[in-house]
């Protein structure tokens, strides 16, 4: 009789399903099976597979999902599952070789707690790899990151339905409205071919300690293709408390953890891999490329930190002297209007009017950029910025002030195949106009723009001029992008690229380029526009 049980255990081990004669499948209780584990990012105490067995250093490699080993502990008919009633659902005890912990706490999970499965998510045995290994390298400090609908003052301009990259809501989204809809990573058969990793990172310094485990993290990930996506800031503030401080990382820090991972082979999927990230988020290129006509840029210059805490009246006049000799190199088109400089209160080049920006790199959501008239207030701007309690910042842009109306902004999904040889067309275009002054401190809230309005309001009905801006733009973007191309040779997935633009007279239109947004950046309202991006990052990954 033993012999028999045991013989009964064994066919059933092998053979965890059988075929009804109704053709409906049967699986069989004591069965091996595998399981989708599924741990949605916004549930704060979900139960993740720990991927390191000891503590080290840095931050724990956690999976939330992927096909795990189990066994059935109840018999599994097809026909008796009601998606709506967990109770209906297999019963699954997960391998005793799996160690579960809680995101938040980290505290072990109890051993041999059973799970209930969707009948999608679960499969024979099968030694089939992922599709694709992603890693989620996201915030886990103790102040939370802002999800939807957390603004008490919300505008046009806010992050919308989905929240900001940081967010749990956010990953959540991509998980569900990327991963799970993607033909490669969902299959005709409805089974999943992916698995998720989240490494939560609280401070600048465990960031630095990723590094140290690339190379057993590469070895963990089980793909065909692997790559990251990371979910925090890069920044140059000290790391502080506070929600406003939350998910931002120490740039130095950050880019060479991002290194780190691409070093041995796990490429960046999101926002864009480290050079070309941080050749965006640095924003020296508004400095470097404002000599290049076709980049139509504000004259800009970089003043170091060393050299404004020396002698800061000398570095405002040095940096003026800068803008003074990029503008006269590279003036803006006479026929446009017939004035060199893109703004009236500067045509005469006068020292003591002059107007300008003075802005940060690693700067967010338009925060420490400062208005400054003359050389005398840009010498005590520069001091102001540079000085701020928690500034890291080695230098700071000095840029000339744009006399615009409103921006326009263009979002770009170039081909994998694309070359600057094919003219790309934009996938959608935005216009915006903010309230509020900059001069003033006041907080500026944003506001969308239809055609419609701007004609209307804006432009006394000048459609040859709105033609002209629009043409402007696209043109202008073309060199813009394939500029991205010498940093990394691959197209940008996605890039948002934002013009000032300014009517001139009938007819007529000054298209002034104000900013490259990386991926990740705000959609400003574009319902589709979140998930459109994370199937080109996603695409990118997989090719």
């Amino acid at each position: 009789m033993v012999a028999s049980d045991a013989k009964r255990a064994a066919d059933r081990s092998r053979s965890p399903v059988t075929k009804m004669s109704t053709g409906e499948v049967s699986w069989k209780k004591d069965s091996a099976v595998q399981w989708f584990q599924a741990a949605d990012p916004t549930h704060q105490h979900a139960m993740y597979v720990s991927a390191t067995r000891t503590k080290g250093p840095g931050p724990c490699l956690l999976q939330s999902h992927g096909w795990l080993d189990g066994t059935l502990l109840e018999d599994f008919d097809p026909k008796t599952f009601v998606a709506m009633k967990k109770d209906t659902w297999p019963s699954i005890l997960p391998s005793p070789h799996l160690l579960f912990a809680d995101r938040s706490s980290g505290k072990a999970a109890e051993a041999g707690v059973q799970r209930r499965v969707h009948s999608h998510h679960i499969r024979k045995p099968s030694s089939e790899v992922p599709e694709l290994s992603l890693v989620f390298v996201r915030w886990g400090g103790e102040d939370a990151v802002s999800g939807p609908g957390d603004s008490e003052e919300s505008n046009d301009g806010d992050w919308g339905q989905y929240g900001c990259p940081a967010s749990d809501h956010y990953m959540s989204a991509v998980v569900r409205q990327g991963l799970m809809a993607h033909p490669t990573l969902m299959g005709e058969d409805k089974l999943l071919k992916f698995e998720v990793f989240s490494l939560f990172v609280k401070s600048s310094k465990e960031f630095e300690a990723i590094g140290s485990m690339a190379h057993w993290m590469a070895a963990t990930l089980k793909g065909k293709k692997s790559a990251t996506f990371w979910m925090v800031w890069p920044a140059e503030w000290e790391d502080c408390r506070g929600s406003d401080y939350a998910a931002y990382i120490g740039r130095h820090s950050f880019f060479g953890a991002m290194r780190a991972c691409e070093s041995v082979g796990i490429r960046t999927g999101f926002p864009h891999p480290a050079d070309q990230y941080e050749q965006i988020t640095s924003k020296e290129w508004m400095a470097t490329l404002s000599l290049q006509p076709k980049a139509m840029l504000p004259a800009a210059a970089m003043v170091s930190k060393a050299n404004i805490l020396c002698d800061p009246k000398r570095a405002a006049k040095t940096a003026l002297d800068a803008l003074t000799y990029i503008r006269s190199a590279n003036p803006f088109p006479i026929e446009d209007g017939g004035q060199a400089a893109p703004s009236v209160v500067n045509k005469d080049g006068a020292r003591s009017t002059f107007k300008g920006v003075v802005k940060l790199g690693w700067s967010w959501e338009a925060r420490y950029v400062s208005i400054f008239k003359g050389e005398e207030d840009l010498g005590a701007k520069l001091t102001k910025m540079v000085t701020e309690p928690g500034c890291q910042a080695s230098s700071a842009i000095v840029q000339e002030w744009v006399d615009f109306d409103f921006e326009m902004r263009l979002y770009f999904l170039p081909p994998h195949d694309w070359t600057p040889a094919t003219k790309l067309q934009p996938t959608r275009i935005q216009c915006n106009a903010w309230s509020g002054s900059m001069e003033n401190g006041e907080r500026r809230n944003f506001h969308r723009l239809s055609k419609e309005l701007v004609l209307k309001d804006y432009w006394k009905d000048d459609e040859e001029a709105w033609k002209s801006a629009k043409k402007q733009a696209v043109n202008v973007s073309q060199d813009l992008i394939a500029w991205l191309l010498l940093n990394n040779a691959d197209p940008v997935p996605f890039i948002r690229m934002d013009f000032m633009l300014l009517r001139l007279g009938p007819g007529k239109a000054r298209v002034v380029f104000g900013e490259y947004c990386e991926m990740g950046a705000c959609c400003l309202g574009w319902e589709e526009g979140p998930p459109t991006v994370w199937r080109a990052a996603l695409d990118a990954a997989l090719r």
